[in-house]
């Protein structure tokens, strides 16, 4: 079990929090146990497709429909961290607006536009992270989706992020159980990378 951090505190990634979301057992086989993700095909394409856009991105009238009068930074692929918390995370972009706005942006290659709870989850613990790092309240974030070339603007409320806390909590203790979880949901399997450790 991978079990170091910050104070003996075990760390949490964001990432690891839209896999709980998959199913809890991805936790226990990738934490618990140690088993390396296997890179499916979709991974690897989504991280090429990723380096093109941002090239596309720059060749834009507006960037995450802000003119590009509003905007005053973008970062890509920003690390995060949030040592109280143990929590980190790399973020796939972040706008910081001339009004001193800061939102979080999740690009997703996938046919389904939706704002599921995983990919909300995703959003609120970025807007944690970065929080901490700009000292500014984050209460929006973006899921782009640039095979449609669409975007999902979600509010992101204090109690939201008061819950993905517990969330975190909740991560470490599956952790340290070192107990089997229930499936989430069968129809998931066919798509999981750890499914074959899966009984």
């Amino acid at each position: 079990m991978k079990a170091s951090g910050y104070d003996g505190k075990i760390i949490i990634n964001v990432y690891e929090i839209v896999q709980y979301y998959y199913c809890p057992r991805k936790i226990y086989f990738l934490r618990t146990l140690g088993i390396p993700m296997l890179r499916m095909r979709k991974m690897i394409k989504g991280q090429e497709e990723h380096q093109k856009e941002i090239k596309r991105i720059k060749e834009r009238e507006t960037i995450f429909n802000y003119s590009r009068d509003e905007v005053k930074a973008i970062y890509y692929k920003l690390s995060l961290e949030d040592n109280d918390l143990g929590l980190t995370g790399q973020i796939d972009a972040v706008i910081e607006l001339k009004n001193n706005k800061i939102l979080p942006v999740e690009i997703k290659y996938s046919e389904y536009m939706d704002a599921f709870r995983s990919r909300k989850k995703q959003l609120i613990a970025y807007a944690i992270l970065l929080e901490k790092k700009f000292n500014r309240i984050i209460d929006e974030g973006i899921l782009y989706f640039p095979d449609q070339n669409k975007q999902i603007t979600l509010p992101i409320s204090y109690e939201e992020k008061k819950h993905l806390i517990k969330d975190i909590e909740k991560i470490r203790s599956l952790i340290l159980s070192e107990r089997l979880p229930l499936k989430s949901n069968t129809e998931r399997c066919k798509y999981c990378e750890v499914a074959k450790y899966c009984a």
